[in-house]
Order: structure tokens, then C-alpha cells, then sequence
């Protein structure tokens, strides 16, 4: 009987050193106030994990030999018996900012550290034995009965004193931090109700004989160990909820971290750990029972299964940090240019790369980044790569044929086109790691949007100056005509014809009203509103007149699904507009390059899931002064873009040339 209980005692030590141990290092390893408090409650925690191994490896040798001990193995341990009460009363005060307050618990702070101090200094000169050999349970003998009840009122004080600052408590508004303070108080008052329960049974312990309550116990254990090992027992079992629900505590609300949000990985690390320290509970208990007490080797175990797994947390931490601030460079840097040597120079560390967009939007489609930025643009030979491969999104190159390059990586599907990084080896002669290619994939899809925004708000702004110059002149021209020329001649004619005595109106004068009638509804026709025009006949009959005006000399074939004009009333009366003049744009482009060939262009208009327009037209000049056309295209794809639809120009071959519009239908 007494055996077992030994065992499952040093069972029970094991099982919170691991724990307390885990609660230490997951602290220090996501500390975010870095005080003198917070270091000094880490430092309690392992150093009380320390203090439990120590008691399941002396322990398990059983009471009647650890008693008889020399007493100077003992006195580390009687040292932060006298701490570890002090760094729960810390614990407290700090995680709810009592020091920062500097009121009675700042004075209790240094009258409790005063207090430690003297406690340790009676512990180095008080020597009964007058040696250090003398055993622990001779050692105990001689403690005076004030010693004992100074440190019951010690650690009383400082148990009490954290439930009255709990009791005490707050909110000093609604923030996360106080809301998140305020829900912890509850666990954390259900530990000090336990530690209390932990003074209590240690003060019977103690003092009980003196009192009358109950006899020695630690004297008689010496025949009769069960009762003493009850106590002890009782004593873990307190502990063992405090420390759960100070992990629950951690995991939920951070409290010794100094976190305003805690982690969600925390709370199933935690129970990783008590599943663990459960484990070598029972592996310990099964091998003790079985005739081999060996706690060291279950010690050693946790301590280095943790430290291995701080030291690897700490490390990712450190590396996902240094990532971080990259990242935070990269999106700062307000260039895209700036944003790409940053990705790799300090994540990819390549040699070179650029980052190439092989797309047919035309106001996109030429634009290229190199790294460096002041490497000449022909040395970049990109013309044996196959960016039309589909087989994957990785494509490794031969440095040798391809001028010292090395991987392809597809970053970004779009509906008119694909953007690719290209990347040169790295720096110390290494492979990308998959993750660099994963960050490199999704900052080169930012970089890419970017471009995007970059190109359309520059192209917005030229038509922005563009329309205002033309509105400009439009304004200027009507007011010089009316002003200069119709006002002058009308005037005329009132002052002969208020000089015309005859009483008839002069078949001249008629005349000239007539004239310049026609001259002001000839300019109300220029000034007219195209959108009013478009709801008043509709979009396809719109664009179907352009024909006289833009095309009149070739022969458009025009292929148009009979529901098209029936749906595209859905469109709101400024989106059929901008469509209208990229439609007619189009054409003029279509027209303008097909050269002296007058052969025919096909439109063919659809409504799928959207308004679909194609034309197709022959090619008779060189198509690479096509592809680089005019700002005309670029102004009306970016107008596109806005509404969600696309204007992309493509060749079929090298003598066909089409241009798609595309507008998704309004619902979506």
C-alpha cells in the first residue's frame, strides 16, 4: 500500500512538472510585454516544474530514505517554496496591471520581496544542526514553531492577497484587452480558491499539533506514512486543477503572455501536453509497479521534448517575422518595381528574374519587370519558352539555353491572359523552396493587380484630360460659331427687317432665316447626346448605323443572335454608352489596319451569360505595329474593366486579326 502511494505520488509530480513546464516555455516563446514581471512569472512557472521533477526523482526512492538526506540537497528547493507563492501574487498583479496603478499593491510588492529576502536569509544562517550534513527529517525537528507560522501567514498573504485583487477587479472600459481581463477572472479565482485549499491542508500540516488538531504527521510518517501521503495527495490533487485551469486560462485569454488575442494553435498544444503528461503518468506508474522506478528518465524525456519544440516554435517565429517585415516592404514600397526587387532579392535571393505578362488586354500586354532593374532588357530572351504549356505550373528551363534562368512559375489566370515569373538561380547556389515558390506565386499575383490598377488609373486620367479638352474645344468652337457668325447675321436681319417699310416679309429674309435654321440644327446634330440616341433606338441598331459612318467602303457581315436586342435593355443607360464607343473603336481599329485589302470584317454578337461581340478581320499591314496600336484600345479596355468586361485583341494566325468585347450580363 505504501508503495503505491509513493509511486503514484512521483506519478502525479511527473505529470504537473510537464505541464508547468509546457506553460513556462509556451509563455516565453509568445511573450508580447517584455517587463521585469513577465520574465519573473515565467521564471516561476519553471522554476516550479524543476522543483516537481526534483520531488518525483528523490521521491520515488521513498519517504523513510529521502528523509534521510543531508539537508543542503534540500535547500534549493526550500528557497523557491518561498518564491514560487510570490510569483503567483506577481502573476496576478501584473497580468491585471495593479503595478502600473502604483496603489497598495505596488506597497505589498515590496513589503512581500522584503519579507522573501529575510525568509532566505534565516534559511542560510539558521543551522540547528550547526552542519549542513544533518538529515531533512532531523533538519525538521528543530524548525521553531514561529518560523513555520511565518511562512503559513507568507504564503497565506500572498494567496489572499491575489483573490482580493481578483475580487477587486474592474473594467475600465470596453476595450478587448479589459473584456478579455474581465472574463478570465472567474478561472483565475477558482486557482486561488485552490491554492488557498493547498495552504490550508500544508497549515494543518505545519501547525496542526501545536493547535491541537490533529498530531505530527511529518514525525510520525516515519511508521506510518499512509496519512502523511494522504495529505500530499490532497496537496497535488489542488494543484493539478490549478495548473489545468491556468492552462485553459492561457489558451483562452493569454493571460501570462500579455496578448490582446490569444492563439488558436495554443488550445490544442495544450491538450497535446496533458494528453502527453498523462501518458508518462501512466508509463511511469505501469514501470514503477513493475520494479523500475526511473522518474529521471520520463523527466529527461519531457523536458527535452518541449525544449525541442520551443526551440523550433522560436525559430519559426522568427523566420514567419523576418517574412513579415519582407512582406511589409513589398507592400509598402508604393512601386511595383520596388516591390519586385524586394521579393527577390530578400525571399527568393535569385540572381535575377523578370516578370513577364503574356496577355491581350492591350493596355497590359507589354508590360515587363526585370530584377535587377538596370539589367538591359536584351539579355532577357524569353523567345524558346513555352508559355503556352498547360502540362504544369512549374516549368523548369535549361540555365544553359535559356542565359542562366532556370524555372518558369504560372502566377496569375486571367480572362485575357497569363502572367509568368521567371527566375535565374539563387544567390548561394541553391533549389527554391516550395514555400518561396507559394510566396513568389501569390506576391506576384498582387504585383500583377497592381499593374493593373497602376495602367488603369493612368489610362482613366488621359481620358479624363482628353475629355475635358475636348469638351473644352467643343464648348469653345459652339460659342465661336453662335457668336462670330449666326448672332451677327441674325441681328442684321432684325435691324432690315425693323427697316423695311413695305409690311411683307422680304422672300430674302426668309431665305436667310431658313439658312441659318439649318446651320443651328446642323450643330444641335453634332452636339448630340449619344446615350439619349442609344435608349431611344436601342444598342444594336446603334451600332449597326456605324457602318455608314466608319465602314462605309468594306463589307461588314453582321451575325446577331435575336435575343441580343432584347437583353441588352438590362444594361444601365451609361454602360451601353461606354460599350458603344469601344464597339466603334473596334471598327475604326479593324478598318484602319485592314490596309488596302477592302475585304469583308465579320461581327458576330451573341448574349451567353453576358453580351459577346467578335470582329474578325483581315490583316494587311504588319500586325506588330497592330499589336502596339494607339492609346484607343487601351482607354476603352480599361473603361470595359470597370463594369467587369474585357476588350482583348488577338491573332488568329498571321493574317487574321480579332478582336473580342466581352460584358458579363447585369445580374451578376
Amino acid at each position: 500500500m505504501t508503495t503505491d502511494l509513493e509511486i503514484l505520488i512521483c506519478s502525479v509530480f511527473i505529470f504537473l512538472s510537464t505541464n508547468l513546464f509546457w506553460l513556462g516555455s509556451t509563455t516565453g516563446t509568445n511573450l508580447e510585454k517584455k517587463n521585469a514581471a513577465a520574465y519573473f512569472s515565467i521564471f516561476t512557472l519553471v522554476v516550479s516544474s524543476l522543483l516537481f521533477s526534483f520531488s518525483a526523482i528523490l521521491g520515488q526512492n521513498g519517504f523513510l530514505v529521502v528523509s534521510s538526506y543531508p539537508i543542503l540537497y534540500f535547500f534549493p528547493g526550500l528557497v523557491l517554496l518561498i518564491l514560487i507563492p510570490f510569483g503567483w501574487f506577481v502573476v496576478i498583479v501584473w497580468f491585471f496591471g495593479f503595478l502600473r496603478k502604483k496603489g497598495i499593491f505596488l506597497f505589498l510588492f515590496y513589503i512581500l520581496s522584503f519579507c522573501q529576502l529575510i525568509a532566505i536569509s534565516i534559511l542560510l544562517i539558521y543551522n540547528p544542526g550547526k552542519t549542513w550534513n544533518i538529515s531533512l527529517f532531523e533538519y525538521w525537528k528543530f524548525v521553531p514553531f514561529s518560523f513555520k507560522s511565518a511562512y503559513l501567514i507568507y504564503i497565506f498573504s500572498c494567496v489572499s492577497l491575489s483573490l482580493l485583487g481578483l475580487f477587486l477587479f474592474k473594467i475600465s472600459d470596453n476595450s478587448l484587452s479589459e473584456l478579455g481581463r474581465q472574463k478570465a477572472v472567474p478561472f483565475l479565482k477558482l486557482i486561488g480558491f485552490s491554492l488557498l485549499g493547498v495552504v490550508l491542508i500544508v497549515s494543518v500540516l505545519f501547525v496542526g499539533e501545536e493547535f491541537g488538531i490533529i498530531e505530527n504527521l511529518i514525525l510520525k510518517a516515519e511508521k506510518e506514512p499512509e496519512y502523511f501521503y494522504g495529505f500530499v495527495i490532497c496537496i497535488q490533487g489542488l494543484i493539478c486543477i490549478s495548473i489545468l485551469v491556468l492552462g485553459w486560462a492561457l489558451t483562452s485569454y493569454e493571460i501570462l503572455t500579455g496578448r490582446i488575442l490569444p492563439k488558436i494553435s495554443l488550445k490544442q498544444e495544450w491538450k497535446n501536453s496533458v494528453y502527453i503528461s498523462f501518458a508518462l503518468f501512466l508509463s511511469y506508474f505501469v514501470f514503477a509497479k513493475l520494479g523500475y522506478p526511473r522518474a529521471e528518465i520520463f523527466v529527461v524525456f519531457s523536458y527535452s521534448f518541449f525544449l525541442s519544440r520551443f526551440f523550433t516554435i522560436r525559430k519559426n517565429k522568427q523566420v514567419s517575422s523576418k517574412q513579415n517585415k519582407v512582406l511589409k516592404k513589398i507592400l509598402s514600397s508604393g512601386s511595383v518595381k520596388l516591390s519586385f526587387g524586394y521579393l527577390c532579392k530578400d525571399v527568393l535571393e535569385s540572381t535575377k528574374a523578370a516578370l513577364i505578362f503574356q496577355g491581350k488586354i492591350p493596355y497590359i500586354s507589354d508590360t515587363n519587370i526585370y530584377y535587377p532593374e538596370d539589367t538591359s532588357q536584351g539579355t532577357f530572351d524569353f523567345s524558346k519558352v513555352d508559355f503556352n504549356s498547360e502540362n504544369s505550373n512549374i516549368q523548369y528551363l535549361d540555365k544553359d539555353q535559356f542565359s542562366g534562368f532556370v524555372i518558369r512559375v504560372k502566377i496569375e489566370s486571367v480572362l485575357s491572359g497569363n502572367a509568368y515569373l521567371i527566375l535565374g538561380q539563387k544567390e548561394n547556389g541553391g533549389l527554391f523552396a516550395e514555400e518561396e515558390i507559394e510566396i513568389a506565386r501569390i506576391t506576384g499575383t498582387w504585383l500583377v493587380h497592381s499593374l493593373f490598377l497602376e495602367e488603369t488609373g493612368n489610362i482613366l486620367e488621359e481620358l479624363q484630360r482628353k475629355k475635358i479638352q475636348e469638351q473644352r474645344l467643343s464648348d469653345q468652337k459652339t460659342r465661336q460659331i453662335l457668336h462670330d457668325e449666326i448672332l451677327p447675321e441674325i441681328h442684321s436681319l432684325i435691324l432690315e427687317i425693323s427697316n423695311d417699310k413695305s409690311g411683307s416679309l422680304n422672300l430674302e429674309y426668309a431665305n436667310s432665316l431658313t439658312s441659318l435654321h439649318k446651320r443651328i440644327s446642323s450643330l444641335l446634330r453634332e452636339m448630340s447626346d449619344t446615350g439619349l440616341e442609344i435608349s431611344r433606338i436601342g444598342l444594336i441598331p446603334m451600332l449597326q448605323k456605324l457602318q455608314a459612318v466608319e465602314a462605309k467602303d468594306f463589307n461588314l457581315i453582321w451575325e446577331i443572335d435575336p435575343i441580343t436586342n432584347f437583353q441588352t435593355e438590362n444594361y444601365p443607360p451609361e454602360v451601353q454608352e461606354v460599350l458603344y464607343y469601344a464597339f466603334r473603336e473596334s471598327l475604326r481599329n479593324a478598318v484602319k489596319y485592314s490596309g488596302e485589302v477592302r475585304s469583308e470584317i465579320l461581327i458576330h454578337i451573341q448574349y451567353e451569360n453576358g453580351l459577346s461581340i467578335q470582329i474578325k478581320n483581315e490583316i494587311g499591314k504588319d500586325h506588330t505595329s497592330i499589336g502596339s496600336s494607339g492609346q484607343g484600345l487601351k482607354i476603352h479596355s480599361a473603361l470595359l474593366r470597370i463594369f467587369h468586361g474585357s476588350l482583348t485583341l488577338e491573332f488568329l494566325n498571321s493574317k487574321e486579326a480579332m478582336i473580342r468585347i466581352f460584358l458579363p450580363s447585369p445580374q451578376k
